[in-house]
């Protein structure tokens, strides 16, 4: 930073913004009693655990400890430093920022590889736009774009680049630059000769930039222009310490506002299909790397939605591909659904013939579920004037009838199976009852094996933090020293002190913030002058379910019982001792100890 930011600026983006919008970016949030709970984004995790106080502008998760302010969570999925997340704050609240607050570009270099690698990556897409967009190099790659109906609105939304065909363009910036070979091998802009010379991996392509959730470019696809038969069509960045194929969905971190609004995401065989449905008015659309999703996917995407539509191209390959993706998402928090193509179009061409608003009501109005999907393909595959071929086709279809919950549904299938092979509905149910006698007779240890470990989830997900009562004393005192100065104050008169290092510090921190700030501590702000470890400690403190007022009487046990924690820890002690005393039958040794417990009997009754 050119200049350290105040507290005051601080303080003014702080109130600009509220941190639910800020995290529902990223966190699908649901009211839960006072404050709104979702599944963390910070590890993965079954039961939500993951907590945001709206009243005082924080979050916590119980499970990881994880905790801070609007600034600490951009800090941490984000990975920026706290300045950095203090300008992104209020550039989010539309705050101006003055210019001597904003970075230093010439230091943008020197720091963490992370760092280096993200600030290498933007850069090197600026290139490529330039290219693209305001040079000769750049005519034919506008020219293939224009022929696909890709617009320089279009163009700027998905930062669209050029690579030129010149080997040693990157090369020559970074050099200049003063990278280092290794930091320049670890990005995957760049390949090696046989002789270990670096040379631009990318060449004559047009150049998709792949971001993270948080919009930070972290990889490259690449489409080449004139196809050759030994030449791949796409080319994709090389697993980097910023990028694994596995965690990132294409256009994430622009299709997440509307996934969160639609309540749904439609997954995408490729960046164009990605691109011409955004063009067309859809743009709650991802697709993934070039695989299916994978758990770390489905997991992000379980933090915005509840419901996965797919939409594949509509040809047979298409057709093959939704039916294989449907039998690997296999995850029962999600809903699935699925948009069929008409007329073996991808959404592309389905677009340029039919139009946008024909596209965007397929999309609303026409999705399938799983189950239809699936009895259309197999009725694709079966011959259903053929005898076999129909009893075939039964088996296949009330293996899956045998999987729904719903009556209704059930009995909606098993009509359209009769009506399929024009007969009666009475036959298909009773051939769905002789299936479902021999699956549970089949199954029995399997089912009970589930349920065994269903049960261990949730009992161990309820299992809360134990806490011994000295401990519970400290972290009540820390509760009332926030919220009322009064308690904060006697407990520094009588030069009060924690015994765990933890509430110490977190005490501390709060006394010297009350000197130099404000007598009254909002939780929020306090916040930014604590390390990550007490930030996390104060969010679970918080977090705790307390009454409006304290009652003396518990305050002065709260002192009591940590100001005793030394005498209870040698009471405790002394009663091992006599235990092994007895057993061994030293009789003196008994005597003595015997002794010692009366004393300290004495004193902790005393106090």
């Amino acid at each position: 930073m050119a200049n350290m930011i105040p507290k005051e600026f601080i303080a003014e983006v702080s109130s600009s913004i509220d941190i639910v919008d800020v995290i529902s970016k990223y966190v699908q949030l649901k009211k839960s009693g006072k404050n709104l709970m979702g599944l963390c984004p910070f590890h993965e995790e079954r039961t939500p655990s993951f907590s945001v106080s709206e009243d005082k502008q924080f979050f916590h998760c119980f499970s990881c400890g994880r905790g801070g302010n609007v600034f600490e969570f951009i800090m941490q999925i984000q990975n920026k430093t706290f300045p950095e997340s203090v300008i992104e704050v209020a550039e989010m609240s539309n705050t101006p920022v003055p210019d001597k607050f904003k970075p230093n570009s010439n230091a943008q270099y020197q720091n963490s590889d992370t760092k280096v690698l993200l600030s290498m990556y933007k850069e090197v897409a600026r290139l490529y736009s330039h290219i693209l967009n305001k040079t000769a190099n750049g005519e034919p790659a506008l020219k293939y774009l224009d022929g696909r109906d890709i617009t320089s609105e279009l163009i700027d939304h998905f930062d669209i680049g050029y690579a030129p065909n010149n080997s040693q363009i990157l090369l020559q910036l970074f050099k200049d630059k003063n990278i280092s070979d290794e930091i320049m091998r670890k990005s995957g802009l760049f390949s090696e000769n046989q002789d270990g010379e670096l040379f631009d991996r990318f060449r004559d392509r047009v150049m998709f930039p792949i971001k993270d959730e948080a919009g930070n470019i972290i990889a490259f696809s690449g489409r080449i222009l004139n196809k050759a038969d030994s030449t791949a069509k796409y080319m994709n960045s090389p697993e980097t310490p910023i990028f694994s194929k596995s965690k990132v969905l294409f256009n994430l971190d622009s299709a997440k506002k509307t996934i969160r609004d639609k309540q749904n995401v439609i997954l995408f065989e490729g960046f164009m299909d990605v691109i011409s449905a955004y063009k067309a008015g859809v743009s709650n659309g991802v697709a993934s790397m070039g695989t299916s999703l994978t758990d770390q996917q489905l997991y992000t995407l379980g933090r915005l939605t509840n419901q996965i539509n797919i939409c594949y191209d509509g040809d047979d390959p298409g057709v093959e591909a939704t039916y294989r993706a449907l039998t690997q998402l296999t995850d029962n928090k999600f809903n699935y659904g699925v948009i069929s193509i008409p007329d073996k179009q991808d959404p592309d061409e389905y677009i340029r013939s039919a139009g946008s608003d024909k596209f965007r009501q397929l999309t609303e109005n026409s999705v399938q579920s799983p189950i239809s999907f699936i009895l259309d393909y197999y009725k694709r595959h079966y011959n259903l004037s053929n005898e076999l071929e129909q009893m075939e086709f039964l088996k296949k279809a009330l293996q899956e009838i045998a999987k729904l919950d719903s009556p209704v549904a059930i009995d909606m299938y098993v009509g359209r199976v009769a009506d399929e092979l024009n007969i009666s509905k009475d036959s298909v149910n009773k051939e769905l009852a002789n299936l479902k006698r021999k699956t549970a007779i089949q199954k029995p240890a399997n089912n009970y094996k589930n349920v065994q470990q269903a049960a261990l989830e949730t009992v161990t997900a309820s299992v809360p933090d134990k806490f011994d009562r000295i401990e519970k004393a400290e972290r009540y005192l820390i509760y009332w020293s926030v919220e009322f100065p009064e308690i904060r104050s006697m407990l520094k008169a009588n030069n009060f002190r924690f015994i765990h290092a933890n509430y110490q510090t977190l005490f501390d921190a709060m006394l010297s913030y009350s000197d130099s700030y404000d007598e009254d501590i909002h939780i929020s702000d306090f916040m930014n002058v604590l390390d990550d470890g007490s930030k996390g400690l104060l969010a679970d403190i918080e977090m705790m379910q307390m009454p409006a007022e304290y009652n003396d009487q518990e305050i002065q046990d709260y002192i009591s019982t940590v100001a005793n924690s030394s005498l209870e820890s040698q009471l405790t002690d002394i009663v091992s001792q006599l235990k092994q005393a007895a057993m061994v039958g030293d009789n003196k040794l008994q005597l003595d100890l015997t002794q010692q417990l009366i004393e300290v009997r004495r004193l902790l009754t005393s106090n």
